[in-house]
């Protein structure tokens, strides 16, 4: 390093203590051009990308910060937090391991590594951090706001109702408190949290963006459960502005047709010996919001199935494969030079991940809803599993999708265009699967599921080969941890009123329908009777009809 740099460095460290952040950001990215892996530029600039939503870049920055200081545990800590966000939970353990062993005596640091446990569906681990963390600080309020997350995991509404109101008393995590307050419970008439979150919209204070964007999460849900649907709308899409960075759906686009030009019926007759014998997995996918929680309760019911919640297996195979990345000739020469001793190493390596889940019971189920772009290798290696595909109206999933908050992950949730067009893109590759996997793929419709519980939960688990049992049927009363967002949801019997959602948010809704073209709902598309149908405008229909019968 230079003089230079060893001087502009210190200088943009002073403006950053001195509250010229913009100043200091500048300097340290012009630091970074003289050297890369500055650690003092990369941990300032993957704090400022980690409050803008940027995850990305915050990892990027943060991990190379990491490197180079070992032994600072807040570094450790930003970058479990970047990781956490990013759904790389096993990166996100090790580095809040790391920041715990540094400094045992640090409450938040307890409390981070407890969520990431939560997360991970591992209770007992979870609940021992946030003692701990509570044990150095009774009034911590990260503490209390994570042991209550834990408990709706867990179904115990009350107890984690009680933890959020004692997380908000604290005043600290208060936007998180507040949020997970108005999802909690359903607003019949206004509640004082509404006063609190119009008042810190208002105030003035310079809050991170995941902050505001939850305030404004939080007031959405009062004013939609107090029937002002305009009003819940525009804290939507100002909370979808926060959260989410644009969504690139041309490249996106790009590949999903270069996957469906490389996955063609020849390319799975001529891989017939990657197939692993084994009929462990419980493969449940779809679009978030469209059931796969729901139908991995019902299944996790049966005394042979183990619940493995979301398992990220496939999708870091993804990244690491690359196809999350542009399509390219070499890309597509790694995908078809795969060998055999490959597919069994894979194989291998997936078993290992369903064991960690459970050793003892026979079947485990791996819900990540995002697996339907990793099909393609699910099927060639375990085409003895089972694959359940969870359907649902498609304008009712986009509207959920736009008013719940996820991970910046889904920044397709972005705007009605973009989860519009998003879902057409699914679509195209669901039918793309459907024509060339050498597999049997059960499509569970979650509307003929709502209309008819018991017929469709014993088609469910006969198509998973598993027998009927009662149980199933009380999918509410789980034990397994529910750490999706519909851990709520799933804690109730089943009700209706998320059939036809979409009708109450109508008027707002034109550029979804336009985005979603064909699969728009009946009603609409009857409006324009030129556009073409599709598999999931014809099921759309199917489903809007069984509404009608059962209303009728």
């Amino acid at each position: 390093m230079t003089p230079n740099v060893t001087r502009l460095a210190q200088d943009a460290l002073a403006h950053q203590h001195a509250g010229r952040l913009d100043i200091a950001i500048r300097m340290f990215s012009e630091v970074l051009q003289h050297e890369p892996r500055h650690p003092q530029a990369n941990f300032t600039l993957g704090i400022a990308a980690y409050q803008e939503g940027r995850i990305g870049a915050a990892v990027d920055h943060l991990r190379t910060a990491a490197s180079r200081a070992r032994k600072h545990p807040q570094v450790q800590q930003l970058l479990g937090l970047a990781l956490l966000n990013s759904g790389d939970l096993e990166g996100a353990r090790e580095a809040l391991q790391k920041a715990v062993a540094l400094a045992p005596k640090v409450a938040e640091l307890h409390a981070n590594l407890g969520d990431v446990y939560r997360l991970m569906r591992k209770p007992v681990l979870s609940r021992k951090c946030f003692e701990r963390a509570l044990g150095i600080d009774p009034d911590h309020g990260l503490a209390h706001l994570g042991l209550g997350q834990l408990e709706v995991s867990l179904g115990n509404i009350d107890t984690a109702t009680d933890l959020f109101e004692k997380a908000l008393a604290t005043g600290q995590e208060q936007p998180a408190a507040l949020y997970r307050l108005a999802f909690t419970r359903t607003h019949k008439e206004q509640p004082e949290i509404l006063n609190v979150i119009q008042a810190m919209l208002a105030d003035g204070t310079d809050r991170a963006a995941p902050d505001l964007a939850d305030l404004h999460w939080a007031a959405g849900k009062i004013h939609y459960d107090l029937g002002d649907t305009p009003m819940a709308a525009e804290h939507y899409r100002t909370a979808r502005r926060l959260r989410y960075d644009p969504f690139d759906q041309v490249a996106h686009d790009e590949r999903i047709s270069f996957m469906r030009d490389i996955f063609t019926p020849s390319f799975f007759d001529e891989r017939r010996d990657a197939a692993d014998s084994s009929a462990r997995p419980l493969f449940i996918f779809g679009m978030p919001r469209s059931g796969t929680t729901l139908a991995e309760q019902i299944i996790a019911r049966h005394s042979d199935v183990a619940s493995g919640g979301e398992l990220s297996y496939f999708r870091d195979l993804q990244r690491k494969i690359g196809l999350m990345g542009p399509p390219s000739a070499a890309l597509e020469r790694q995908l078809t030079g795969i060998e055999p001793r490959d597919f069994r190493r894979l194989a291998r390596g997936y078993l290992r991940a369903l064991d960690s889940v459970d050793r003892r019971l026979p079947r485990v189920t791996d819900k990540m809803p995002h697996n339907f772009e990793m099909l393609w290798l699910m099927a060639l290696l375990f085409p003895k599993a089972a694959f359940i595909h969870c359907d649902r109206s498609p304008a009712d999933v986009c509207v959920s999708l736009l008013s719940h908050a996820l991970s910046p992950a889904h920044n397709y949730c972005r705007t009605q265009e973009s989860v519009g067009a998003y879902f057409q893109s699914y679509d195209r590759l669901m039918t793309h699967w459907k024509n060339v996997l050498p597999v049997e793929i059960h499509t569970l419709s979650y509307e003929a599921l709502v209309n008819d519980q018991e017929g469709q939960s014993r088609l469910l688990l006969e198509r998973a080969g598993l027998t009927w049992q009662e149980e199933c049927l009380e999918f509410y009363n789980g034990d397994a941890p529910v750490t999706t967002f519909s851990d709520l949801q799933v804690r109730r019997p089943m009700f209706r009123s998320s059939i036809g959602r979409w009708k109450r948010h109508r008027d707002l809704l034109d550029r979804l329908f336009e985005a979603l073209g064909p699969l728009a709902p009946t009603e609409i598309r009857a409006k324009d009777p030129d556009l073409p149908e599709t598999e999931f405008g014809a099921q759309s229909a199917a489903n809007d009809e069984i509404r009608e019968h059962r209303t009728a």
